[in-house]
């Protein structure tokens, strides 16, 4: 089966059975925010409540199907960044192997500083070293994507991994694209891109954020 019909589409759906059907080898990165967890053990998304309730076993037991399929289609030498919230930070060398992970500090329009983690490795789950480049994103805020989501990734961190992990014209998959800021950064950056979500409505705002942010 072809990669390229998945190319430039956001599907609607679980992001385990798309990576089921996906040939193996054919990704060049994996660049993704699971959900759950993140912000609140009782977090609403669009689609529903978390069902895991912050218990990090109940998250791993969602997500290790996933992060294993992700690593299956990733091409040799390819790369995956995954995104995870400190509090289960604790549980990392259980989940993806005691290597050091990626630290990013984020500055909005308030100037207050935030971070998120970034687990980042290869195929075969060897890490990727941390570029030379500062670890500083300034981003644009958020505006209304705050009233359609809990924790929107910028635009500008998600740039800032494409651009550190990737080339032109590679393959991106975002299996929790969310609002879609990886997809615009990639589509901005000169990289094809996949994307996948549980709720239509960000599927379809992601599609549109495409289409109107794009110069």
């Amino acid at each position: 089966m072809s990669i390229e019909r998945y190319l430039g589409k956001v599907f609607h759906g679980d992001a385990l059975r798309l990576l089921q059907g996906m040939p193996e080898g054919v990704i060049d990165a994996v660049i993704a925010d699971p959900m759950y967890g993140v912000v609140s053990p009782y977090s609403i998304y669009e689609w529903g409540s978390d069902p895991s309730k912050g218990d990090p076993h109940r998250h791993w037991q969602y997500h290790e199907p996933i992060y294993h399929e992700c690593l299956r289609v990733l091409r040799p030498g390819g790369v995956l960044g995954w995104a995870a919230g400190v509090k289960h930070y604790r549980h990392f060398p259980t989940w993806f192997g005691g290597h050091r992970v990626w630290t990013l500090t984020r500055f909005g329009k308030s100037k207050t500083a935030s971070g998120h983690l970034w687990i980042v490795q290869t195929q075969d789950r060897q890490p990727v070293p941390f570029p030379d480049r500062d670890g500083v994103i300034f981003h644009q805020p958020f505006g209304r994507l705050r009233e359609l989501h809990l924790c929107p990734k910028a635009v500008e961190e998600m740039a800032w991994m494409i651009e550190s992990l990737t080339t032109p014209g590679q393959i991106v998959l975002d299996p929790f694209c969310g609002l879609g800021s990886t997809l615009v950064a990639a589509e901005q950056l000169g990289r094809r891109w996949i994307g996948c979500d549980l709720s239509r409505t960000y599927c379809r705002v992601a599609l549109r954020r495409i289409r109107f942010e794009i110069p």
